[in-house]
């Protein structure tokens, strides 16, 4: 969720909002597994400087994808500060390497920082780039998983672009795919507007209903739409 200013507390506040009920919110919460020391250091830092990063379950989803697929070529777009990026490359066999774009200097830097203290720098590239021109410049095929988490009106184009570089049978991510449970509603809640909410609806979609593609919307986090290309 980066590629762009990030929201006030408030704003973070609200992406929290409940899509499940209270009961199941709290128990994925409780239900975690104990954070390391870094991992709590970086969520402390989303917190206090209005960054916004993946809630700890939907990390836990993102590191169990990667893990389960086996994936060992990994693109992100929107390493905000490397929290994700570090879940993604602690899941990564040995050899593997994830590249993540990112436009914010402050932030790519603080994400250089905390991955070389995890111990992480074979297995990350962070790229200092716009998403959409780093993205073209991927070989097709060459990639086993992309996450994005970027600016959302500009999914639509990184995905294309990410499906370009996706192998056959590369599995894609998405972030913040109900905005807070407005997708569902089909009306704008928070600081979401109208025209977010009806641009990823259009999304989901248009992802849901790709014959190329074996899709599934999970209400997880701030909700996360995953694909596999056929």
């Amino acid at each position: 969720m980066t590629n762009g200013a990030p929201p006030n507390r408030q704003a973070v506040a609200r992406l929290r909002r409940v899509i499940v009920t209270n009961a199941v919110e709290r128990h994925l919460v409780e239900s975690r597994t104990p954070p390391d020391d870094l991992l709590l250091e970086m969520e402390a830092h989303g917190a206090r400087d209005g960054v916004p990063i993946l809630p700890p379950e939907s990390g836990a989803f993102l590191r169990t994808l990667v893990a389960a697929t086996g994936a060992r070529r990994v693109v992100e777009v929107g390493t905000a500060i490397g929290y994700s990026t570090l879940l993604i490359a602690r899941a990564l066999p040995n050899g593997g390497i994830v590249v993540s774009f990112e436009i914010d200097e402050e932030r790519h830097q603080a994400a250089r920082g905390y991955l070389e203290r995890a111990g992480m720098t074979e297995r990350t590239d962070l790229r200092l780039q716009d998403a959409g021109a780093g993205l073209a410049e991927l070989e097709p095929g060459s990639v086993d998983l992309a996450f994005i988490d970027g600016l959302k009106g500009d999914y639509a184009t990184h995905l294309e672009l990410a499906l370009k570089a996706l192998r056959r049978g590369g599995t894609v991510v998405v972030d913040n795919t109900l905005l807070s449970g407005s997708v569902a509603e089909g009306r704008a809640i928070g600081h979401w507007t109208q025209e977010s909410v009806d641009e990823m609806r259009r999304f989901n979609q248009r992802v849901l209903t790709d014959s190329g593609l074996d899709a599934a919307l999970v209400p997880i986090g701030d909700g996360m739409l995953v694909a596999v290309t056929r």
